[in-house]
């Protein structure tokens, strides 16, 4: 049952990072180190998640 929910978890923070760089992008001001910021959460919490599901890129 853990592992269901840091997969879940894992899961959660992509979607929020993807969410957040989709609102970032349409900011009139748009602050570049912020949208750095959460394509590495996004890219992290992915990586993550698909190694602990056991998918080798």
């Amino acid at each position: 049952m853990p592992t269901i929910l840091v997969q879940l978890a894992y899961l959660v923070i992509f979607i929020w990072s993807v969410v957040m760089i989709v609102q970032d992008i349409q900011l009139s001001r748009k602050s570049l180190l912020t949208i750095l910021l959460h394509i590495a959460v996004a890219i992290v919490s992915l990586n993550w998640f698909l190694q602990s599901i056991g998918y080798r890129l």
